[in-house]
């Protein structure tokens, strides 16, 4: 099976899924001219007249040269013209009804108010969230501001949300915004591992910075490394070593009550005992699954690679129920766009998106399957920068902020408590027998 992947510093998209290219629109302006031959001749007067014409038609063309690029929007420089290539990308918008407006605050930092959205609900368990401008490799970019306002909309639809780095200083700011908004949310943090060492040791040394700063209340758990080994850059060995470093170092620091775990779908018998719990990125969309049948593939995938191994291995160690290490669904979604990259029966679209979010997310609350929704809004610099355009359209929200959907399950879940970090878990689909 494959799974998707939301890569941030160091990452590489495989080959497998650089199947689109980017649809570079370049829009044209004309400028419409407009000619005026006043003539005068005959006396001095004349001349004098026309001189003064000259001059008043010198003095308007400087104003509308200065006022109107103001008015309209400012100057272009060579700046803005790279931005603006970056950002045309095939909008999904061009093969979906157009997404409703999104609501948003007043842009003051210290301004924690905001009109609540009907079409948003605590409905999800957990979201995964990348906010804009975190690629240490692109000298970040990430703004405090537009964190915040991506964490009013967030909190409206989980308690939980999942990072994929600490690069750009993205840990501080999610976790300054939630302490600003007097928000009931918590955090799984990742150090990025990518086989590079400059990269892990600078997030790690990062991680440290942010523990001693805000402290572990809205920290849920620590994943190192999410899919490394699966991408073969690192073997499992070394990366225990990595867990278990993070581990000792968070109990002498009085912290022990902080998971640590990785993100993977390889080698998990091997990772099990040395992980507080089994995170696994399920999607059906790779699997070339039905819409329709999308969600009844994640139980089963859920059950046979994630929850038995976990239960097994408690059965091994003659351990009870309360001492079985929890299995949690790191991503589950489906891309929007575009719809000629499909996968086998799986089609990208927004209806089909709706599709997965109306059969799974409240039928997941009422089985307990805990599990983070891939992902928060579409990321564009995915298409930028590894030319594959159908791994940046992944969000309920567009970049923008617009939501895709008319609305959005309305269902009860598992609420996140401060120092409240266990995992609820579902009945088994079958015994171990």
């Amino acid at each position: 099976m494959q799974t998707n992947k939301n890569y941030n510093s160091g990452k590489q998209l495989e080959d497998d899924y650089r199947e689109a290219n980017i649809k570079k629109t370049l829009s044209q302006q004309e400028e419409g001219k407009k000619d005026s031959n006043d003539r005068c001749c005959g006396s001095k007067r004349a001349s004098y007249i026309l001189k003064g014409c000259l001059f008043i038609a010198i003095l308007l063309i400087i104003t509308a040269l200065v006022v109107l690029p103001q008015v309209f929007g400012g100057t272009t420089s060579a700046v803005d013209n790279n931005n603006d290539a970056k950002s045309r990308f095939p909008a999904p918008t061009s093969v979906d009804p157009p997404y409703s407006t999104n609501t948003t605050s007043s842009p003051n930092n210290n301004d924690t108010a905001f009109t609540p959205d009907p079409r948003l609900h605590q409905s999800f368990y957990g979201i995964d969230y990348t906010p804009h401008g975190t690629l240490y490799q692109k000298q970040c970019g990430v703004k405090y501001q537009n964190v915040l306002e991506d964490m009013k909309i967030l909190q409206q639809l989980t308690t939980r949300i999942r990072l994929y780095g600490m690069d750009c200083d993205q840990a501080s700011m999610v976790l300054r915004a939630i302490k600003q908004l007097k928000a009931n949310m918590g955090v799984v943090l990742t150090l990025w591992v990518d086989g590079n060492s400059v990269t892990y040791n600078r997030q790690y040394n990062i991680f440290w910075q942010v523990l001693k700063e805000f402290g572990s209340d809205h920290i849920l758990g620590v994943s190192v490394g999410n899919e490394a080994i699966y991408r073969e850059q690192i073997v499992t060995s070394d990366l225990i070593k990595l867990i278990k470093d993070v581990k000792n170092r968070l109990q002498k620091s009085g912290h022990s009550h902080v998971p640590v775990y990785t993100t993977e779908i390889k080698d998990l018998p091997n990772l099990i005992p040395e992980e507080d719990a089994v995170m696994d990125n399920v999607h059906p969309f790779f699997a070339g699954t039905l819409v329709e049948d999308a969600a009844n593939w994640t139980w089963e995938y859920f059950f046979n690679v994630d929850q038995y191994p976990t239960l097994l291995t408690a059965k091994q160690l003659d351990l009870n129920a309360s001492q079985t290490k929890p299995a949690i669904i790191s991503e589950v979604g489906w891309p929007t766009y575009p719809k000629d990259s499909k996968v086998k029966g799986a089609e990208p679209s927004v209806d089909n998106q709706r599709i997965l979010l109306e059969t799974f997310i409240c039928e997941a609350n009422k089985r307990q399957v805990p599990y983070f929704w891939f992902e928060f809004k579409d990321q564009p610099w995915k298409a930028i920068e590894f030319n594959e355009t159908r791994e940046s359209y992944w969000g309920l929200f567009d970049k923008d902020l617009k939501l895709k959907h008319a609305r959005l399950p309305d269902c009860y879940t598992d609420k996140w408590k401060k120092g409240n970090n266990t995992v609820i878990q579902p009945e088994p689909l079958r015994s171990l027998d």
